[in-house]
């Protein structure tokens, strides 16, 4: 059976970050450090909802071209075992109870070695701003800050759980809104909606980032999907 077609990257609409690790890899989990975002979002807002349902759409044809690798018996079987799993989680608070938000989650693998030649590599998310200018020295963004994110998707089978799941690869960070440290976004605060965003000061944009080479399937792309971005 040919492999399945490439998906095109995604955007998300905007949302409240949560925990966001976009300055520094987080190395807690994996000593080769990970990028992460979790964007929190209003599940009533309709351009929310239609990327759900395309990530859900996404799924479950990736579960059917699963299926389809699987002789009959190891098929039924599969579907016996493996259920889809959700592609947002609903938010709680300290206390467990519901906030009324979903959260989606999306990951960048900080560096590796190249399968093929054996080199080191490294990488990190493109961070913009509001007017989609590249910031070379993208400031500290902290939790609240209200973003829009550029991913692309993978999906498969995870034994330990026995789901399917779709994961969001990070490509790229747009910083509507910046919140420091102890400080509060106007979307965390039920006050957004303006038109105006963060833009970056020359400091942010006067370097060069550097990029290096990354041969794996985590790096390729690591600018793509930000024409409409």
């Amino acid at each position: 059976m040919s492999k399945p077609k490439k998906l095109p990257p995604l955007n998300t609409p905007r949302g409240v970050a949560v925990f966001p690790a976009l300055n520094v890899p987080d190395t807690k989990f994996k000593p080769e450090g990970e990028y992460t975002a979790r964007l929190a979002f209003d599940p009533n807002a309709a351009d929310v909802q239609a990327l759900v349902t395309e990530l859900e759409r996404r799924r479950d044809l990736a579960w059917d071209e699963h299926l389809q690798t699987l002789d009959a018996g190891k098929r039924k079987q599969f579907e016996k075992v493996y259920s889809k799993a959700p592609v947002f989680t609903e938010e709680v608070d300290k206390e467990g109870d519901e906030t009324g938000r979903i959260t989606i989650n999306f990951k960048m693998k900080a560096s590796g070695t190249n399968k093929k030649t054996g080199k080191p590599w490294t990488q990190r998310p493109t961070i913009l701003d509001a007017r989609g200018a590249k910031m070379a020295n993208p400031p500290d963004i902290f939790g609240g800050s209200v973003l829009r994110i550029g991913f692309e998707t993978s999906d498969g089978p995870v034994p330990s759980a026995k789901k399917f799941y779709i994961s969001c690869r990070l490509l790229a960070v747009k910083v509507l809104e910046l919140v420091s440290r102890g400080g509060y976004s106007a979307d965390a605060l039920g006050l957004g909606d303006e038109e105006e965003g963060y833009e970056a000061d020359e400091s942010e944009l006067s370097s060069t980032m550097q990029q290096s080479e990354a041969a794996s399937d985590e790096s390729d792309a690591a600018d793509a999907g930000n024409d409409d971005f």
